[in-house]
């Protein structure tokens, strides 16, 4: 299954099928067609952005995972390049699990975990690298490969251990793994050095979760470990929705603070990140839902992220994203009440950024109706409860880290025909998965239940494509 012929003419066989489909974002990352996940090695090269992706070109189900790949000069425009990594069938390579992409000395260099029919993902994953000499549009597996074994661990029985992330402090290369320890009930990241990304030790277990805990779940996927401010933050992938907690790192362990969601959607998972040339820490992650013929998920847009005052993660939709903005509604100063209706009567589409400020003095719920039909009997909402403090999308809910009765609310959503992205006060996400249910389910509409709010600003736009 590894023959690039055939895996060109299965993608546009499968493209084909996907331009028939209204549920197909069209300002969200995908792959040109079929299966993909988890986004890998993200990284700034020679003056581009690279994005590596999980991704099965065969058909648009999980398996025989590749790694694709594309390129951008501003972060919202991309071109799709030739896959990068390919199972190495005849090694008895099955699938190219998740990793990353560093900068050796100006060698691109992939780490990522390799599966096989004889290495299963629980018990005998192995770690692999790879290069390229022509500005990363082929790869060369290193005939070292595996450059790292479960072996390295002794008489520690490590299990599900993979997801590779790799950064440079001084003169050593580190690396965090994922995982879990057998019969520990509690998921770890794992820390290991190496002078030239070979040759690696195992150091200590860098962080390791409570056991059985609601949180932090039994296993670890996708670990993230970067500085930030004065503080180091770790991001993990439970097998539920993701968390994070911003911590101190010290004779290489990272002491865990508090915890907390990164996105309180299902669909968000397996994020991976990034530093740009200005020192943003850029970060994309897997949206989960499925696609209807020809393809499947897609990524998020890119987030950046810096820390407030009090350790915790902000998170804004990455500026770049203003150069999609076509036509622009603008109002100011608006009563809402229970009654209200029809107040965005004249606003409608499927691929929409909005931004709203809501000033709320007392108990109540509200937000936007959206994909509503033309006989306003069919839409989905996505609003925020300011008593219970629950924010939601469609079936997507989450119970979020904000001080009750604030009066100042701020949205900011992305609709993208059935992706939603939704910022409040920028220090709250949550990604959801909703699908019109008619062609005319198009309208957008205002509601607020138990009291009148005011609206004091909203902005939306009709958003172009990012593919040209």
């Amino acid at each position: 299954m590894n023959n690039l012929q055939n895996v060109m003419e299965s993608i546009e066989k499968a493209r084909k099928i996907t331009k028939k489909c209204p549920f197909r974002p069209k300002f969200h990352f995908l792959a040109p067609a079929n299966w993909m996940n988890d986004p890998n090695g993200p990284i700034f090269y020679k003056g581009e952005y690279h994005l590596f992706y999980q991704h099965n070109p065969y058909n648009d189900d999980w398996g025989y995972v590749h790694w694709g790949h594309a390129k951008s000069k501003d972060l919202v425009h991309w071109e799709h390049l030739p896959i990068a990594l390919v199972p190495s069938n005849e090694l008895g390579e099955e699938h190219c699990y998740s990793g990353c992409c560093v900068d050796n000395n100006g060698v691109p260099t992939i780490i990522y975990t390799s599966i096989g029919p004889k290495k299963l993902p629980s018990t005998g994953a192995e770690q692999w690298l790879a290069t390229s000499i022509d500005d990363m549009i082929t790869w060369q597996k290193t005939p070292y490969n595996p450059i790292m074994t479960l072996d390295l661990h002794g008489e520690l029985d490590v299990r599900e251990w993979r997801d590779p992330y790799v950064w440079k402090e001084g003169d050593y290369w580190y690396m965090t793994l994922g995982g879990h320890i057998h019969n520990s009930q509690a998921g770890i990241a794992l820390l290991y050095r190496s002078c030239d990304l070979l040759k690696w030790e195992y150091l200590n277990p860098l962080c390791q979760g409570e056991k059985k805990s609601k949180m932090t779940g039994l296993n670890w996927e996708c670990p993230n470990f970067f500085p930030l401010g004065d503080y180091q933050v770790l991001i993990i992938s439970p097998h539920r929705k993701v968390v994070y907690s911003v911590g101190n790192y010290k004779n290489h362990t990272f002491s865990a603070d508090y915890w907390r969601y990164l996105d309180h959607g299902r669909a968000f998972y397996a994020p991976n990140t990034m530093f740009d040339r200005q020192g943003r820490v850029i970060m994309w992650a897997w949206i989960q839902g499925g696609g209807t013929g020809g393809w499947n998920e897609c990524l998020s847009l890119p987030r950046i992220l810096t820390l407030d005052n009090k350790s915790k993660l902000q998170i804004h939709p990455a500026p770049e994203l203003q150069i999609l903005r076509e036509s622009h509604i603008h109002m100011e100063n608006i009563k809402l009440s229970p009654q209200s209706n029809c107040i965005l009567e004249n606003v409608k589409g499927k691929c929409l950024e909005i931004i709203a400020e809501f000033e709320v003095n007392t108990p109540t719920s509200f937000g936007f109706k959206v994909f509503q039909s033309n006989n306003q009997r069919e839409f989905e909402t996505i609003g925020y409860d300011n008593e219970k403090n629950r924010l939601w999308a469609g079936k997507e809910k989450g119970k979020i880290d904000y001080p009750p009765n604030k009066p100042h609310v701020l949205f900011h959503i992305f609709i993208d025909k059935s992706v939603i992205e939704v910022f409040l006060n920028y220090s709250e996400c949550l990604t959801s998965r909703i699908y019109p249910k008619s062609d005319d389910s198009e309208g957008i509409d205002l509601f607020a239940s138990n009291d009148d709010i005011k609206l004091t600003r909203l902005d939306i736009w009709k958003l172009k494509s990012i593919w040209k």
